[in-house]
């Protein structure tokens, strides 16, 4: 769902080749000839130049910017919502969201009624390709119209779940995923393959480098 970054190293070309040895004359010079100029010493064989290899080269990680995850266990309570599913692959996650809270909350103002509460988004299945959502509005009143398309009226997630939080940049929510499932890990906590997200600043409007999202992970 779906926010590293890379060390570059320069590598150097090896150095000078190896010089071959010099040979000495087989026979002396005969009689009366002029002895042949010395020879040029040989120049200073150079050190050849070693490679540098990038994975040796020490890094400090960069922390992520939803760095405090404070996890509580909560229960939550079922509220009316209108929901819209969808598909997204992992490039295109945040526009297909901000478009889906868009088209939601426009059916709601058609259908006469008023939102009231933050907005959820389910993730319902995923793989490497992409994954399959759910938006949900919540909202109060009452209506004798049905939502268009594929939009339908229900209610939210009931149970307990483990809650926490990212706060930052949309595309740092890998960061933050990854540091839920080792804490998950380490806690020996069991969830299953739902995970919500409860946006505290709403998607549409909010600059996505400055998000306040709840995540919330059901428990059995």
């Amino acid at each position: 769902m779906a926010g590293c970054a890379l060390l570059g190293a320069a590598v150097l070309s090896a150095g000078a080749l190896p010089l071959r040895a010099q040979q000495a004359p087989a026979t002396p010079p005969a009689a009366g000839t002029p002895p042949a100029s010395p020879a040029a010493p040989p120049p200073t064989p150079q050190p050849a130049q070693t490679p540098i290899d990038p994975k040796a080269v020490e890094t400090v990680p960069v922390a992520p910017s939803g760095r405090s995850l404070n996890p509580q266990e909560i229960t939550l309570s079922p509220v009316p919502v209108l929901t819209l599913g969808g598909h997204a692959t992992w490039e295109e996650a945040y526009d297909k969201l901000v478009a889906g809270l868009k088209q939601a909350d426009a059916e709601l103002k058609r259908l006469g009624l008023t939102r009231s509460g933050d907005a959820f988004v389910a993730y319902t299945s995923s793989d490497d390709l992409g994954f399959d959502y759910e938006v949900q509005l919540p909202f109060s009143g009452t209506t004798t119209q049905k939502p268009q398309g594929d939009m339908k009226l229900g209610a939210s997630f009931a149970g307990k779940v483990m809650r926490f939080t990212h706060a930052g940049s949309f595309a740092d929510m890998d960061n933050t995923y990854e540091q839920i499932a080792n804490y998950l890990d380490e806690k020996n906590v069991e969830q299953n393959t739902l995970y919500i997200e409860q946006y505290r600043t709403d998607l549409t409007t909010a600059s996505p480098e400055a998000l306040e999202i709840d995540i919330l992970v059901p428990l059995p």
